[in-house]
């Protein structure tokens, strides 16, 4: 198991890949978004010196608030070109793989009708991916974490992955969607992101344990899809103990237990 940080975008990304080698991370979740690390503007070339200095690769992050399934034409062209460039600049800096966020703030909209444009936009971004070598990967939002809703999208894309984002699938639900998740998309899981919550509605991005998240059930759930991959540690917060103390805590948790859910 490999274990990264994702960086703040309203910081300087030199000094946080400096900071996240320091800790001992194998890679860094690198976000591109305004205002430190915004597409158009971000010093590839800095960044990638940056990352080799501190022999770390990187695991690609969008924003995720862009607007991919607006009812405006317009602002669905503009977030998708945001998100192209975002895969350029990935392929530049040798990253494999970027996620997208299903977006589902659409008004007067039906689930289908919404549902629809996000396949659109995930097959678009997998064409150009196949071209860049970039694989996209979907991942389940706190409003989007049941499988009627993210099944037809993964249908239609086949060439498409899956990211599961453990904190999400404990929000707006009255249980963790994780194990149906993995039940359904397992197979297709190419990263995870953990992080604690107390349910309801916040991402609070806790240190994990701190939360209502099982964090034994999780490690068992992926064990059992035969899952050995990326890990990015999303505790956000001024003290970086707590992203180191989450890792641990994973980690432990990961070396004690078995396939099939025995410790």
């Amino acid at each position: 198991m490999l274990y990264g940080a994702m960086n703040n975008p309203m910081v300087d990304i030199i000094q946080e890949i400096a900071v996240f080698s320091d800790l001992g991370f194998d890679f860094l979740d690198l976000t591109i978004e305004p205002e430190e690390t915004y597409s158009a503007t971000l010093n590839v070339r800095k960044v990638a010196k940056a990352l080799e200095r501190a022999n770390m690769f990187a695991v690609g992050h969008t924003a995720w608030y862009l607007p991919i399934a607006s009812p405006f034409p317009e602002l669905r062209e503009v977030a998708m070109r945001e998100l192209e460039r975002c895969m350029k600049v990935f392929r530049d800096l040798g990253v494999s793989k970027m996620n997208l966020h299903p977006y589902m703030r659409v008004p007067l909209h039906s689930e289908d009708w919404i549902i629809g444009q996000n396949i659109e936009a995930l097959a678009r971004l997998v064409d150009l991916g196949k071209k860049l070598k970039v694989e996209v990967m979907l991942e389940n939002m706190p409003n989007f974490s049941r499988v009627s809703q993210i099944k037809p999208i993964l249908e239609a894309v086949p060439d498409a992955g899956f990211l599961l984002d453990v904190g999400h699938a404990n929000l707006d639900t009255p249980y963790n969607r994780s194990e149906e998740l993995l039940a359904n998309f397992g197979s297709r899981l190419r990263h995870v992101h953990v992080s604690d919550n107390r349910g309801g509605h916040d991402d609070l991005h806790l240190p994990l344990g701190v939360g209502t998240v099982n964090w034994l059930n999780i490690v068992r759930l992926l064990k059992n899809v035969g899952y050995d991959g990326t890990v990015t540690i999303e505790v956000f917060g001024d003290d970086d103990e707590y992203l180191v103390m989450s890792r641990s805590k994973f980690q432990r948790l990961w070396e004690a237990t078995k396939p099939g859910g025995s410790l």
